[in-house]
């Protein structure tokens, strides 16, 4: 009686088995080699940045200075000016000179009544102490104003600092008054002008 024949070894089994481990052996290398190439790309991208501490150009940029402050108006000198009383200056004009009028809002006029006077809205007029000098700072300083000073309170080299509602300063030096008997009244004065000085206080 023969023996039942055994069936036969099944080979795919086994080459199942080394696919398997193949696979396996190579899934973990990809992945290593995967996983490698994945941190050198993260590691190059982190050196193309910044460095510690390095500014970039959107952010962390320290913030602009404020602007300087502007500079102080340069003087312009008007020596010997005659105001004769009746008339008025303006301070803003070119060229300084006396011109009819002396009621309607004007930065200084010289009075009939015998006084300056100061008419426009924020004008004012302060007479300077003897023998203080005066100046644009000197000017922005003092607070003693007044709308209107009376030729009494002024001699020869008395200063009266002059603020116009326009924004321009100025200092009047006072040279002389017209003689009695004189065809006319009227005072010499020496006028500085500093235009636009109001509100851009930035020294003297």
């Amino acid at each position: 009686m023969h023996p039942a024949a055994r069936p036969p070894k099944r080979a795919g089994k086994r080459g199942a088995v080394i696919v398997l481990a193949a696979a396996l052996v190579f899934g973990i290398g990809g992945g290593g080699a995967a996983y490698l190439l994945l941190k050198n790309e993260g590691q190059e991208t982190q050196g193309s940045g910044p460095s510690k501490g390095e500014q970039t150009d959107s952010g962390d940029r320290t913030a602009d200075p404020k602007p300087a402050p502007k500079p102080d108006p340069k003087p312009a000198v008007y020596k010997g000016i005659n105001l004769t009383a009746g008339y008025h200056l303006t301070l803003g004009d070119d060229d300084v000179r006396p011109q009819e009028g002396e009621d309607g809002g004007y930065e200084l006029s010289y009075d009939t009544g015998g006084y300056l006077d100061a008419e426009t809205q924020d004008g004012n007029l302060v007479l300077l102490d003897p023998g203080q000098e005066g100046s644009l700072a000197a000017c922005r300083a003092d607070t003693r104003f007044t709308k209107n000073l009376y030729l009494n309170k002024l001699s020869k080299g008395r200063q009266v600092c002059v603020t116009t509602g326009t924004g321009h300063m100025g200092l009047l030096t006072v040279q002389g008054f017209s003689a009695e008997g004189s065809p006319s009244t009227y005072m010499t004065l020496d006028v500085t002008v500093w235009r636009n000085a109001v509100g851009t206080d930035s020294g003297s």
